[in-house]
């Protein structure tokens, strides 16, 4: 099933779901081997300011391995999203990751006149390349795509029924999706319950996922769709996410377990 398409060229969004300030982190797991070893924090944080001139909301999202993990393999990614508060249309988006040695900075400059969108990208030992991508309906950057889809309504949990999002990574256009596989309680790390949903999501294949539905997602059944934990498997190995705490939320955190 696809999205209905605006006039605007985007898809029609109805956010009820975050706010200015809101800010959750997550710690996350590698499984080295028959080892499960915490690698690092990942962080997400929204607010509210303007953008050149135009209201916004800036999307962030940084992941840092932790100083015991470094020697193994050090990463330290950040993303930077601006968007439309009321349509979601992205304005601006940078992505600079080092991992293990390998850096990549990527900016996308979405242009609504031309209906383009500006691809630069730099590896390391690279030069840098710039590509211009046609702007397509209901096409999001990596951090718009996160926040769009926790404002979508899965009130109807249909298995059957898949939710597409198309996505902008680095310098190429691909369609994933998202599916749900219905209600069940979460235990995370520090002994709290959460009711939640459950989600399969189906990611790119390269060189970190396979292509199939690599990614399961447990969201929390409230107003706020936090994901609470977070399964990924990809090409060497597997990592989980835990919902390590979260501030500043929109509306109450009624999933948890009494």
């Amino acid at each position: 099933m696809g999205f209905s398409q605006s006039a605007s060229g985007q898809c029609p969004v109805s956010n009820t779901v975050f706010g200015d300030g809101e800010q959750i982190r997550y710690t996350v797991s590698y499984n080295w081997g028959p080892v499960w070893v915490d690698a690092g924090l990942v962080t997400f944080s929204v607010t509210s300011e303007l953008f050149r001139g135009k209201p916004s909301w800036h999307l962030k999202g940084t992941g840092k391995s932790f100083a015991s993990y470094d020697l193994l393999f050090k990463v330290r990614d950040y993303f930077d999203s601006w968007i439309d508060p009321e349509t979601f249309k992205s304005y601006d988006f940078r992505r600079n990751v080092s991992e293990g040695g390998y850096t990549l900075l990527n900016t996308l400059y979405f242009d609504y006149v031309s209906q383009k969108i500006i691809s630069n990208t730099k590896c390391k030992n690279r030069s840098q390349r710039t590509d211009t991508l046609p702007m397509v309906p209901c096409t999001f950057d990596m951090l718009s795509a996160i926040y769009y889809t926790r404002t979508l309504d899965f009130s109807n949990l249909n298995p059957e029924i898949k939710r597409h999002v198309k996505v902008i990574i680095d310098d190429a256009s691909f369609e994933i999706y998202i599916r749900p596989l219905g209600k069940e309680i979460v235990e995370s790390t520090d002994g709290k319950q959460y009711r939640c949903i459950k989600f399969a999501a189906k990611m790119v294949q390269g060189t970190i996922f396979k292509g199939d539905e690599d990614i399961l997602v447990w969201v929390t059944d409230d107003e706020n769709k936090i994901p609470v934990y977070i399964e990924a498997k990809i090409i060497v190995g597997t990592i989980k996410a835990y919902l390590k705490d979260a501030k500043g939320l929109r509306n109450p955190f009624t999933s948890v377990v009494p």
